[in-house]
């Protein structure tokens, strides 16, 4: 009887670890949309803060390149990449 329990549990184990297996990301899931984003909206200066306002939308953006603080209260567009909620900018046209 001693057997019969831990083929169940065996079971159990291999059941819930191979369960799992279809939780990995599939081909589907991988997003394919450019991670390159462009922008075009107001910029706002407040202190160390950039900001610029696109559709109602104020997003948080910052450069190593651009001394973004110039385009205080101009319309620009801006070409960059996300990291979390800023918008790293590489170039502004």
């Amino acid at each position: 009887m001693n057997k019969k329990k831990e083929a169940i549990v065996w079971t159990l184990v291999l059941g819930l670890f191979l369960g799992g297996c279809s939780l990995v990301a599939q081909p589907a899931d991988v997003q394919t949309e450019s991670p390159v984003q462009i922008i075009t909206g107001k910029v706002l200066v407040a202190g160390d803060t950039v900001t610029i306002t696109s559709s109602g939308k104020v997003i948080e953006i910052t450069s190593r390149k651009i001394d973004l603080k110039q385009f205080n209260g101009k319309n620009i567009t801006v070409k960059g990449e996300f990291s979390g909620t800023t918008l790293f900018v590489d170039t502004v046209q």
